[in-house]
């Protein structure tokens, strides 16, 4: 059985643009280009043997995507012009270098991922929670250890006093906040440089520039 595969369908005749098993990548290229997202193309006709996935990318064109009986037809010759063969090669290129530059910033956002369910809700409401009691403590106010409950029970596990255990979380987030910063400023920059690339040849300076960037970054 084959991984689920999304097809970004040229807008105007349905040509096969590019295929990937990266739901996010084929969402991002049908949000910068006139085409369309087709998750789901190989089932359920495709389910064991893709022939087109395993083919060279430069026959994606050749194929087009009939939504009714969601199977591939050969693109008929009158249709499959150069503007289908250039938007699919910049489809395949931008789809490889948006991939490697995704890869890099979750590389250096592991550290804040702890892999459970619900645990940046928690993180947050920690934050916030010792902010609350870090405010509160400042002013001189009243303070029941019952209002802060992940304060408290971090104090009780680390054996610090309250004020300590406030502290010791806004630090780690602080240092959590620092990294996604830092990541965010690289999403940002190279995703966009990435839509606005309209030619081929604009693309491969992208990750070139990225990868001077990111290394010059993170080379500590």
């Amino acid at each position: 059985m084959l991984p689920p595969f999304s097809a970004l369908i040229d807008a105007n005749t349905s040509a096969l643009l590019t295929l990937s098993t990266n739901i996010p990548i084929i969402s991002f290229l049908a949000a910068c280009s006139e085409a369309e997202h087709i998750p789901l193309v190989n089932y359920p006709k495709y389910q064991t043997h893709f022939p087109i996935a395993a083919a060279n990318p430069d026959t994606y064109p050749q194929w087009t995507w009939n939504n009714y009986e969601r199977t591939f037809l050969p693109t008929p010759k009158e249709v499959l012009d150069e503007r289908l063969r250039h938007a699919s090669l910049l489809a395949v290129k931008k789809g490889r270098v948006l991939n490697e530059i995704a890869l890099s910033i979750q590389t250096i956002r592991q550290p804040v991922y702890c892999g459970l369910i619900c645990q940046e809700q928690i993180y947050a409401a920690k934050k916030i929670e010792a902010l609350r009691f870090k405010d509160h403590y400042v002013k001189g106010d009243y303070i029941d250890p019952i209002d802060y409950p992940y304060v408290m029970q971090f104090a009780e596990l680390s054996g610090l006093p309250l004020q300590a255990a406030a502290e010791e979380i806004l630090l780690k987030a602080r240092l959590a906040d620092d990294i996604l910063l830092k990541s965010e400023y690289f999403r940002l920059k190279y995703f966009d440089q990435l839509k606005a690339a309209d030619d081929v040849a604009l693309v491969d300076p992208i990750l070139i520039e990225f990868r001077k960037d990111f290394r010059r970054s993170f080379k500590n």
